[in-house]
């Protein structure tokens, strides 16, 4: 299946003859780069041998002319949940058919601009789990025909809060007493070298909250906070203990509080002195559905460094509108598609079935091109610092998707940036202004994997 992207109206970006064979050295010029949160115009150099950006001042073999496009690091997704049919949850018959599976929605992926992601794991019986996470270990340097590269898996659940549970299965939710249950649950003891990236729990179905966080991110494991009732000192006491993240930020948790007696893990993203590292960086789905534009500017007002947009997709996502079975925990179910929003019938503690929002349907480039419609740009947009205000507006929009992303993950020396000797995973994104209203989106124009083209936008 094709992605959904959007079309491009101008002739794409062109290059230079090119020697017999493959060129190793190419040269990107007439373009701006995003680098030290700025949009600059600089030429950018790759090797197209060894998979890195840099040996700028060599003799190109190649250069490419893009016609005023911005190049921005690959974008990076921590919570997706499948795509184009397959659920990275749902263990196929023939256990064979998973990293089949798994292969497309890669090179699928990377047609809508994400080079890097995390595969996301809902709450499921530990069964899952076992099979699974052997499959989701980091993709192997300089395989950039396979497409978006594996970071390892992001385990959202099984240990979060009945109350906040969403649309996840409440029957496979489980509390625990120490990290022997889950390491009983996801096997991580015996489980691949850094085959598990991240997990999302609720620090309050933790007996042992503190030394859980602790021994999970002393094995290099992000705990993220989701799906959790957690009170402010709950939350900011596994903050202290290491937890990094917040899982999808007002949804499936309490809303803001002002009393201090009402204060919950949503106040915990207001950086304050006495916080080790600051506050935690935290997930928004920008899809226009999960989250009001207003609360989206008010939490990147307060703390702009730390918002990562994700999707939270859903293995519809590139699949058409319509009704598809989805294997849910331990119910065979199904998710309706309709225009952007996933809904799916639950049964809620009452016994009554109710319509549930369940993950998202959109890109990570639609979320980009979401967060940058909810800026309001008639703030500074007067005269000569139009263009300049615009421009930062873009920076923020994308340095939620490459470099805030890469440095939560400690992977900032090799992807989510443009400097030397990282990997040459990026994209060319051209600026379009509407002229009707006067809206500006981005468009994907081309994907580079470790120093190859992935896709190039048809004329």
């Amino acid at each position: 299946m094709s992605a959904q992207r959007p079309s491009s109206s101008s002739s794409a970006p062109s290059s230079s003859a090119q020697a017999p064979g493959e060129p190793e050295i190419i040269q990107f010029v007439n373009c701006r780069l995003l680098r030290n949160g700025k949009l600059v115009n600089e030429d950018l150099w790759i090797n197209t041998k060894n998979g890195t950006i840099g040996t700028a001042g060599r003799r190109p073999d190649a250069v490419r002319d893009l016609q005023g496009c911005i190049i921005a690091p690959g974008f990076i997704d921590c919570q997706i949940n499948g795509a184009v049919g397959f659920n990275f949850s749902a263990i196929p018959d023939d256990i064979s058919d998973y990293p089949k599976q798994l292969a497309q929605v890669n090179k699928w992926l990377v047609q809508t601009g994400v080079t890097s992601y995390l595969p996301t794991i809902t709450s499921q019986h530990s069964e899952v789990y076992h099979k699974a996470i052997p499959f989701l270990t980091p993709t192997p340097r300089l395989s950039p025909d396979r497409g978006a590269s594996v970071l390892g898996a992001h385990l959202e659940g099984p240990f979060l809060n009945p109350e906040k549970c969403g649309v996840h299965d409440r029957s496979v939710l489980r509390t625990a007493q120490s990290y022997q249950d889950l390491d009983t649950v996801y096997n991580l003891s015996q489980a691949p070298p850094h085959s598990v990236k991240m997990v999302t729990l609720a620090p309050e179905v933790l007996r042992q909250g503190a030394e859980i966080v602790q021994k999970l991110t002393g094995d290099g494991i992000i705990v993220s906070l989701g799906h959790t009732t957690a009170s402010y000192e709950k939350a900011h006491e596994a903050i202290v203990a290491g937890a990094r993240m917040v899982t999808h930020f007002f949804n499936a948790m309490p809303p803001f509080a002002h009393r201090e007696s009402e204060l919950s893990i949503a106040n915990i993203i207001i950086p304050l002195r006495g916080f080790v590292d600051g506050a935690p960086s935290y997930g928004i789905i920008a899809d226009g559905i999960h989250n009001h534009k207003s609360a989206v500017m008010l939490a990147n007002s307060v703390h702009p460094d730390g918002l990562i947009l994700v999707t939270d997709a859903m293995h519809v996502l590139g699949l058409g509108d319509g009704t598809h079975p989805w294997q849910n925990g331990t119910q065979q179910s199904s998710v309706v598609k309709s225009r952007g929003r996933v809904i799916s019938p639950k049964m809620d503690e009452k016994g009554e079935v109710k319509e549930v929002l369940a993950g998202s349907a959109v890109t990570l480039l639609e979320c980009v091109n979401n967060f940058l419609g909810y800026i309001d740009t008639s703030i500074g947009m007067e005269g000569d610092n139009a263009e300049q205000c615009l421009d930062g507006h873009i920076v923020s929009a994308l340095m939620a998707v490459t470099e805030r992303p890469a440095r939560l993950l400690g992977l900032e020396g090799s992807i989510g940036t443009l400097e030397d000797e990282t990997d040459a995973d990026f994209v060319v994104l051209k600026k379009v202004t509407s002229s009707s209203d006067g809206t500006t989106k981005l468009e994907l124009m081309q994907v580079w994997k470790q120093g190859k083209m992935a896709f190039e936008e048809e004329n």
